[in-house]
């Protein structure tokens, strides 16, 4: 079973968001946003561990 957190967000940005997902075959707005974490974290994730490796004197 798969567990989740809420996450707060300003409703007008909500709003914004869910009038934009209309007719964009997303079900709803929770929906998107986890498609777009997704798509960004191994970036996010990346840029890390590069950082983690030129602390430790690995990559210049």
């Amino acid at each position: 079973m798969v567990e989740y957190v809420n996450i707060p967000i300003p409703k007008p940005l909500y709003e914004r968001l869910v009038e934009s997902l209309k007719g964009s075959g997303y079900r709803s707005a929770t929906e998107y946003i986890i498609f777009l974490i997704r798509r960004v974290l191994p970036d996010l994730e990346s840029e890390e561990t590069e950082r983690r490796l030129r602390a430790l004197g690995y990559i210049e």
